[in-house]
Formats: C-alpha cells, structure tokens, sequence
C-alpha cells in the first residue's frame, strides 16, 4: 500500500500491552517498543505472536516502503512510536501527534524548562511531573483543598483551632472559593498541540468558562517560552514546534451542514454540554448552571478551541478513550464508535461558535459608597480578601510576589497585612518609594484603584462568563497588571468601599487586631504570618501619603512581641496563610 503525500506504511498492530495499543510506521518499531514494555511472563506469552507479526510487517514495510520512496519525497518529518518515561506502561499510547527526540536534545530541552519552570514557581499552582510540588503553605491548590477539606471533628481542625483561636477555620472555609482546581501540566503535549502550547504562552485567554481564576499575566521571556514548550514537549516526546521543519497537522475537509448537524446531535445526546461550552451555541444548558455543575465542569475547556488547541486525530483517541491519554482525567469514556467520534469532532472543527461581536465596554471606575468606612471595614471587605495574598510582610516566610517577588516577578516591595504597611507603598522602577492611596503625577486614579480598574479591562481577554464568549482582544504588553493577578476584579462595592475610604482620608484601625503569640510545643512563639499578623493604630493614623515604619516600634507589633520573647528569627513561628 501506498499513500502519496504521506509516510507510506502505517503499521497498526490491534493488540494490548497494559492497554495500549502500538502503532507505527517504522519497520521493527513495534516489535522493539512491545520487547521493551512486555515485562511479566504473561505478557511475553500472550503477545509473543505481536512479536513475531511485528517483525514480518515490518520488513514487508521495508520492501513496500523502498518501493513507494521512488514515487514521492521522503517526509521532512515522521510520527514515530514515543512513550513516557515518567508514566506507567499503562499509560503510553501511540499518538499521531508523537515523534522521537534525540537523547541529547532531550536532555538538553527538559533541563532547560525545568529550570525556566522552578525559577517562575509554576509548580506553585500546577502539578508538573518531574518536579516536586512547592510546600503545602506556598502551594495555592494544596494550601486551600487541606484546609476547605478538614471535617470540624478532625483533630488538625481542632488543633489550629486551639493554637489560633475558635472560629478561625470557619473563617478560612467560608473565604476559600479559588484555586481548589487547576489543569494539570503532566504529560499535556500528549493532549494538545504544541505550537498551540507556544501561543497560548505568547498570548494566554480563558479557556475555562466556568472557571473564575485564569492563567495569570506572566513574565516569561520569548526565550522562556520557548523553553517552557520544548520541556513540555520532550516530556511528552511530541513536535518541537520551534524546530525548522515544523508544520501543523492538517484538518480533515469541511464537511457539509448536515454532517455538521448529525455531529452536534450527538455530541447534545452524550451529555458533552454538562460540563462544556461551545462558543454561545445554546445546547441546552445556561451558563449559571454550568457554573454550579462542580469540578469536571470547572476544567472543562470551552470546546471552541479544539481546531487550534488539538490534533484531529488526538481529539478522536481523547473521546473514545481519555484515560489512555491521560490516566485519571475526569473525562468519561463516551463509549463511541470511531464513526461517531468523527462526526462530533467535525462539529466541534467546524461549528460556528455564534461569538457575541458588541464591544466590549471601557472599564470606569465605581463610585465610592455614600456611608463612613473604616479600616477594619475595607480590609476585611477588600484588601485582607484577597490582596493579602500576594502583599505580605516582609518577615513572613512567603513575603508575596507582590512584595519581595516571585512568579518571575522582581516585586515592587508593597506588603498589605498591616495599615503600617500599606501607608508605607510600594517602590517604582528607578527604585524611589510613592503611595498607592494617592495619584501620581499627572493621574487622577491612585495606583491601587488603577491597577484594579485596569483588572477589568484584562477579563475581556481571560474571564468571561459562560455564554459570553467574543474574539479575545489583543494580549496587553505594556507592563501594567491588573490586580487581583489571575482573579476576576473586584465588584462594584468592593471598589466602592476602597474609593470611599480613600477618599476619607485613609483613617487607620481603630482598635488592635490579630494575636501577639501562639503556644508551639510550650514555647510562646510571636505570629508571623497569615490574616493573625498583629495590626494596630499608629501615632499618625489618618492619611493616604506615604508614611515610613514607626520607631520605635508600636507595642503591638510583630518585632515587639518577637523581642519581648527573645525571638528576632521569623523563621521558627508556624505558618498560618490566610485564603
């Protein structure tokens, strides 16, 4: 057999090792990765046959192929059988999107990412599988499913409650509605395209409706990113997209509006829009139902990007079989004929995702509440919410990408745990400090409210809400983030609360708050971290411009009590992060 215009034999031997099925188009290739995964004596039994069929087709291939050679040009490049070195032999899987690295370059190109991949503390939020997770407290999803999963009657519940005070767990449960779900990166170039993966990185948007969180504004180097894809890529034995003779696999032909339609039939029968969205299409299900549908419809993709996102071939063995591709995934198995995969791939290649084409509107600024707003107000309705997160104190143990830096972020020195703090502002680029309470010179909007405001303008990009999805503007490069970093913005009175109390003159607390100490092991232990941080009035405690740390230090301050008890080390009092 020959087909012109493509590699000339495909050899498919229909039997399983662990589950897998082998294919090739390389004469022995079959038989070779079969002698290297059969390990146990059954196995060597059952498929000795596969063997020995492996290696006849194989040199049939070889005359075939010498044949067919004569009649066309040899293919700058080949999909070769690949397997996973990091995954169990159940999961490797033949893909058409798979090749075969040189032993060198691999190397090389997972050395590389890994580094770029720590260095921007990716393994903070996504499981990456050569790299060891961050630390449960600097880890956002292990952090926040530890703490939203402990039971009342559990004894580590019972045990922060007795070191950090009764109701602090309530606080934490109530308040962590984030980053208890994000998308694994193991083995993700076996699911997506990697030039796709190079894109998106360049560029990314929401691919998640029901997902509030978004891939955050990065800081990854043209250069980072091309090493970020690479590792991914050779992790996964799939296309360098970078490399010269690269070019994206073709679709298959539009098909016409009947197939079209048989396809999206199928597709609203076997239950798909229970957790996907396709554009605005209406396929039954409203967006707000979708958004309380839980975790599988959480990482559901929005299955308009399928065409740029996913091989054709791989979206077919995903749909008839996704835990081949990726065990534990909580796609289910449709059980669909080959046939009715391919009609709902060509709907989902093909479909109009019927895209809302208004504009979309200029963000504008909120108005402040008409009412008195205190401190402990705002920093309880706003910025001990979220921003804490990101903001923290320069003697915690994770002082905040926000604060010293991190996510591949240098920081802009801007804690928010303490009034103290916050007057205190951040640094700019020529290194001189400035308030984020008051405007620049030149602006009318304080930073804080402007780096929020600006939040809105990015969603239009990475958080739209299911059923209203658009053409994603262009991706912002001018360096200016919006904030809350990867969150949705904050709401109409959150902005409200923060514009009045700036406008009220930034007064500060009103009482003292947080503890001066826990008891750890017997030894009384000053708080260094988490919403328990001390915080109080100062001297001055009315104002929004830039102030400096009192001194001496106020009585109920952190570096008081850790002196009052002999501890100038932040590093030995436990950590408590606040969701």
């Amino acid at each position: 057999m020959c087909w012109f215009g493509k590699p000339a034999i495909r050899v498919v031997a229909h039997g399983r090792v662990r589950g897998v099925e082998v294919a090739s188009e390389r004469p022995g290739e079959v038989q070779r990765w079969a002698a290297k995964h059969m390990t146990t004596t059954k196995e060597k039994s059952m498929y000795g046959g596969l063997l020995s069929f492996a290696l006849l087709v194989g040199l049939a291939v070889g005359v075939v192929g010498a044949s067919c050679n004569t009649l066309r040009k040899k293919p700058e490049r080949q999909e070769t059988l690949g397997t996973s070195s990091t995954m169990g032999a159940s999961s490797n899987m033949v893909l058409a999107s798979w090749v075969e690295w040189d032993p060198e370059e691999k190397r090389r190109a997972e050395e590389e990412g890994r580094a770029v991949l720590l260095r921007h503390q990716c393994n903070r939020c996504h499981e990456i599988e050569d790299l060891p997770a961050a630390a449960r407290p600097l880890h956002c999803t292990s952090c926040h499913v530890f703490l939203k999963g402990l039971k009342p009657e559990s004894r580590q519940y019972k045990e922060i409650e007795a070191k950090y005070g009764e109701g602090l767990m309530a606080r934490y449960q109530k308040n962590i509605v984030h980053f208890e779900q994000v998308p694994s990166l193991t083995q993700i170039a076996r699911r997506v395209r990697t030039d796709w993966l190079r894109s998106f990185l360049s560029e990314p948007y929401d691919l998640r409706p029901a997902m509030e969180e978004s891939m955050i504004r990065h800081a990854l180097s043209e250069a980072e990113i091309r090493a970020v894809v690479r590792y991914l890529a050779a992790r996964a034995s799939a296309a360098d997209p970078y490399a010269p003779n690269y070019t994206p696999p073709p679709l298959p032909p539009k098909p016409d509006a009947a197939r079209i339609e048989e396809g999206k039939r199928l597709y609203v029968g076997r239950g798909c829009p229970s957790c996907h969205q396709y554009g605005n299409l209406d396929l039954g299900l409203s967006g707000e139902l979708l958004k309380k549908a839980g975790p599988p419809a959480k990482l559901a993709l929005n299955l308009r990007f399928v065409r740029e996102r996913t091989h054709p071939e791989v979206l077919l063995d995903w749909m008839m079989d996704p835990q081949r591709i990726a065990p534990g995934t909580l796609m289910p198995a449709l059980g669909l004929s080959r046939a009715d995969a391919e009609k709902i791939r060509d709907f989902l290649l093909w479909a109009d995702p019927a895209l809302d084409r208004t504009p979309w509107p200029e963000p504008k600024l909120p108005p402040a509440v008409d009412r008195p707003v205190t401190y402990e107000e705002m920093k309880e309705q706003v910025l001990g919410r979220v921003c804490v997160h990101c903001h923290m104190n320069d003697y915690e143990k994770d002082s905040g990408p926000g604060n010293l830096g991190g996510f591949g972020y240098k920081g802009i020195h801007l804690a928010m745990r303490t009034y103290e703090a916050l007057v205190n502002g951040a640094v700019d680029a020529e290194g001189k400090r400035y308030s984020v309470l008051v405007p620049r010179p030149g602006e009318t909007i304080p930073p804080i409210l402007q780096s929020m405001l600006r939040r809105r303008a990015e969603e239009a990009r990475d958080h739209l809400e299911p059923g209203q999805d658009r053409e994603r503007p262009p991706y912002p490069k001018d360096g200016l983030l919006g904030m809350p970093l990867g969150l949705p913005s904050m709401s109409d009175e959150q902005f409200g609360i923060l514009r009045a109390w700036i406008e009220q003159g930034c007064p500060g607390p009103t009482r003292v708050t947080g503890r001066d100490y826990v008891m750890d092991k017997g030894i009384k232990t000053a708080v260094n971290d988490g919403f328990l941080v001390p915080d109080g009035p100062l001297k001055k405690n009315k104002g929004c411009e830039l102030r400096g740390p009192e001194s001496p230090r106020p009585t109920w301050s952190y570096e008081h009590h850790a002196a009052a008890l002999g501890s100038a080390a932040p590093s030995a009092a436990p950590v408590a992060s606040h969701p």
